[in-house]
């Protein structure tokens, strides 16, 4: 039996894509300059820390988002997206 040498966090983390380059992990898409994106950390038994991104509208627990790491770094334009999705989601 092999064991998984990566272990995921509880609680993701929120950030703006800084380019095009990040790949939602949900749906394979490449997530757009400027888009918020939230990020669930991987660490592993090297040290090595991963993050796996994806798009704001492919986050399974959208409820919770406010209260993790980054929401207060997003600029009030931003908060409002979020806030506006997550009512969506309800």
């Amino acid at each position: 039996m092999t064991v998984n040498p990566w272990t995921k966090c509880d609680l993701p983390i929120l950030g703006i894509a800084k380019n095009d380059k990040s790949m939602c992990q949900a749906c394979q898409d490449s997530i757009a300059t400027g888009s918020i994106r939230v990020g669930i950390i991987f660490h592993h038994v090297n040290g090595t820390i991963g993050v796996d991104w994806h798009h704001l509208t492919c986050c399974e627990t959208p409820a919770a988002l406010p209260q993790v790491e980054g929401y207060e770094l997003l600029g009030e334009q931003e908060k409002e997206v979020l806030h506006h999705w997550i009512q969506s989601c309800v």
